[in-house]
Parts: C-alpha cells; sequence; structure tokens
C-alpha cells in the first residue's frame, strides 16, 4: 500500500494523542503581540492570549507561511518516504493557510499534493482529518479517502455560542454582527458556519441557560440526519455549559454517538473570540472503529 501523509493546519484542535496515534502533521498557525509572533499551542497557550486581551493589548493572528508548508512536505517525502499527502486546512475564508499549502504544492510533482479547504475549523476540520487517517489505515484506496474528505466537508457541522463580540469586533472579524450591534448587547448570538466556510449568525437568545437549550437541540436535529456521529464540543475557559450539554447529549437516546471529544479551542480562534466561546462541531462516522 502507498505511504498516505496527512496535513493539517492547528485551527484543528485535534487533541494531541490522536495526533501522535495516526501521525498527523498539524502545521502551527501564528498568535502575535507584544512584537512578537508565537506558534499556535506551541509557543503559546489559549490562557497567555486570554490574559493579553484582558490586559488591552492587540492581538492578532498569522495563518502558516509557505515556506511553513514546503517544510513539512519536503520532511514527509524525503525523510518519512511518503507517496502522497492530504492536506485539509481551515476554511479559506476564515485564513490563508489553504492558499499558502496550494502555493507550497506548486514545489513538488503535481501528483503527489492534494489540498482540501475544508471551509470549517475546530473540530468539524479535525474529525475531517481524523476519519481520513482512520481510512489510511483501513487501507482505502485514495478515489475512496478523498470520496471520504470530500461528503465530510459538506456534512460536517458547526455551532456555537460567543457569549461576548468584543473581541471580535475588535480583531475585524464580527462585520455580520455590526447591524446587529443593539440586540449582540443585550442577547447571545448563536453561530454556524456556511457552507462556503464563513461565520454567520443563526439567531439570538436570552442568556447562557437558552443558549445551552438552542445549542442542544441544534445538535440533536443535525445528529438525527446522520447514522452515527462524532461529536465534539468545545470551550475558551467556561466548561460548565460543556458538561451540561454533554450530559444532554448522552441522555439522548433519539441519536446514535460514537464518541464525544471535549476540547478547549485553539489559541488563535480564542485570539478572535476571547474566552467566552463553547459550541460543538458534529461529524457523522463513516467508517467503523473508534477514533
Amino acid at each position: 500500500m502507498p505511504n498516505i501523509r496527512i496535513v493539517t493546519d492547528s485551527s484543528s484542535d485535534i487533541p494531541e494523542e490522536l495526533v501522535k496515534k495516526y501521525s498527523i502533521e498539524a502545521v502551527p498557525l501564528y498568535v502575535g503581540f507584544d512584537g512578537k509572533m508565537l506558534k499556535d499551542l506551541i509557543e503559546i497557550k489559549p490562557e497567555e492570549v486570554y490574559e493579553a486581551l484582558e490586559e488591552g493589548k492587540k492581538v492578532h493572528t498569522a495563518s502558516p507561511s509557505v515556506g511553513d508548508f514546503i517544510s513539512v512536505f519536503k520532511r514527509l517525502f524525503e525523510e518519512e518516504k511518503a507517496d502522497k499527502i492530504y492536506c485539509i486546512t481551515l476554511s479559506s475564508k476564515l485564513s490563508a493557510s489553504n492558499n499558502a499549502a496550494n502555493v507550497a504544492k506548486n514545489s513538488f510533482p503535481e501528483e503527489k499534493i492534494k489540498i482540501f479547504d475544508s471551509k470549517t475549523s475546530t473540530m468539524c476540520l479535525g474529525f475531517t482529518v481524523l476519519q481520513a487517517a482512520m481510512a489510511i489505515r483501513q487501507n482505502y484506496n485514495e478515489v475512496e479517502i478523498e470520496k471520504l474528505i470530500e461528503e465530510l466537508i459538506i456534512r460536517n457541522k458547526f455551532i456555537a455560542v460567543l457569549e461576548s463580540f468584543e473581541y471580535v469586533m475588535k480583531g475585524g472579524r464580527g462585520v455580520f454582527l455590526s447591524k446587529f450591534i443593539s440586540k449582540a448587547i443585550k442577547f447571545v448570538p448563536i453561530l454556524y458556519i456556511g457552507k462556503e466556510g464563513t461565520v454567520k449568525l443563526r439567531k439570538f437568545v436570552r442568556n447562557k441557560e437558552k443558549a445551552i437549550f438552542e445549542i442542544y437541540k441544534q445538535t440533536i436535529a443535525v445528529a438525527r440526519q446522520n447514522r452515527e456521529s462524532f461529536i465534539s464540543i468545545f470551550y475558551g475557559e467556561d466548561l460548565t455549559p460543556v458538561r451540561e450539554l454533554e450530559k444532554l447529549i448522552r441522555q439522548n437516546s433519539e441519536i446514535a454517538v460514537a464518541d464525544i471529544i471535549i476540547n478547549k479551542i485553539t489559541t488563535v480562534m480564542g485570539a478572535h473570540t476571547g474566552p467566552g466561546i463553547w459550541g460543538v462541531a458534529v461529524s457523522p462516522k463513516l467508517l467503523h472503529g473508534d477514533v
């Protein structure tokens, strides 16, 4: 069988033990403040970003460079004897990671690397990467793996709550909320990532309790469409809604859940949202076995 390797970026939020288990390469994005650019989750952690934001520091982010991707691709081909690389990145509408990977691809034979725009983030991206890696372990051929990735890109769903829109607005990522500014001050926005890969507003709810129930309802509605689902419950700092959501989801007998992964969001996302984000990623389980 050919030696096929999977590359992604650090926004995928895949737990470290699973990155190691499946030999996934996660190229770090960058977070910068105080004149420094630091590698996401390697040189800086979410707590440090939240502290900087609370101190009023201007925090900015950057995608991996073309050189970062070239370095990873080259090592996989030369040192680990990869025959093929599938690179699945953060939505091209949210970051330049996908563009950087595509430019880096041009330094290698065309048939050796295929780049995918996940059109999403966090563990929606992570579950696509993980299931592609599982398919490799199960000896799927290249056509089957590519079809799997493309199906997951379409069917994965991201639903989130942003308790404070302050940091999103400061970072220029909350333009879609600007026309709802009066509501955003009083109510809690429920967000999702659309088919084209941009963050959109689903609705407003009155408080955190109603937000938990709304996220739960939407999670169940999505999971009902799948024979079985992988679910991630992600958060910035507050575990309270996470534990409540996990309890509600596990108690629901209408859906089949293969696994629930609870994970802290990547440093880069935290730089734009602040600590008050939490939500759910739902991915259809399309393979046999557990992650």
